[in-house]
């Protein structure tokens, strides 16, 4: 048996906005529904598996259309794959952002954070830009695998530290066209690897000891116990949660 990926996905608008300006894309498929269960993903390795969390900014529409465009640019660009690779294909979604900006200009200063994993054959890479994060479940917890592009690095609930909600980096978001360098963590791809990937939303109202603790066997559950932690806590913020776990047998 080759190695496989087991995912689960869901998005909502939390308790307190209006509309949902996150996106998640998963293979080819998106969405910025309001969901009340999470939908669940078995992709063989032998082609190239992509995830994607996009938390837009920029009002109302702007935010949402934003989210989509990276979210579903990023899924559709990266079965390129190698460090350099990736980080290629997230400028280039950027400078995309910002041209959709220069042909629609009452969209000036939408952009949109964006957290992924790609895998392909025995690789996996966590990539980021902005304050979306990625977590790796190990034994002792959380273990963030990504980079936050804020005023505040790494900022956690309880910390006693006021979060920032400033991006040092995001997709578009300025008024003139500005280059991002994207974070990208390459490691082997290992079964048994469970990976968590995760808009602000979520990490603001939980704390990672209990998001670590709702994180189980079965994926498309432990999503919406993450969600339903969120949902009771209030959370303010849009949430949007991927979990992905690599399955199988890694090749002799």
């Amino acid at each position: 048996m080759t190695l496989q990926i087991e995912a689960a996905g869901i998005t909502h608008r939390g308790t307190v906005r209006e509309n949902n300006e996150d996106c998640i894309a998963i293979g080819y498929w998106t969405s910025q529904e309001t969901m009340e269960s999470a939908r669940a993903f078995q992709h063989p390795l032998d082609l190239p598996f992509v995830c994607v969390v996009a938390d837009g900014m920029g009002g109302h529409n702007d935010g949402e259309q934003a989210s989509l465009l990276v979210a579903r640019s990023l899924a559709r660009r990266l079965p390129a794959f190698g460090r350099d690779q990736i980080a290629a294909s997230v400028r280039a979604v950027n400078a995309e952002l910002y041209a959709k900006v220069g042909e629609n200009p009452e969209l000036a200063g939408m952009g949109s954070t964006a957290v992924g994993l790609a895998v392909h054959g025995t690789s996996l890479a966590i990539f980021n830009v902005g304050d979306s994060r990625a977590y790796k479940v190990v034994e002792r917890g959380l273990a963030q695998l990504s980079v936050d592009d804020s005023l505040v690095q790494n900022w956690k609930p309880g910390s006693g530290k006021v979060r920032s909600s400033m991006l040092t980096q995001c997709f578009g978001g300025r008024p003139t066209f500005t280059d991002i360098e994207p974070h990208v963590h390459v490691e082997p791809c290992v079964p048994g690897s469970t990976y968590l990937l995760c808009c602000d939303g979520l990490y603001e109202t939980l704390e990672e000891a209990q998001m670590f603790k709702l994180i189980g066997a079965d994926l498309q559950s432990s999503a919406e116990a993450l969600l339903g932690a969120a949902l009771k806590a209030l959370a303010k913020d849009n949430v949007t949660i991927a979990l992905i776990r690599v399955t199988g047998k890694a090749p002799a």
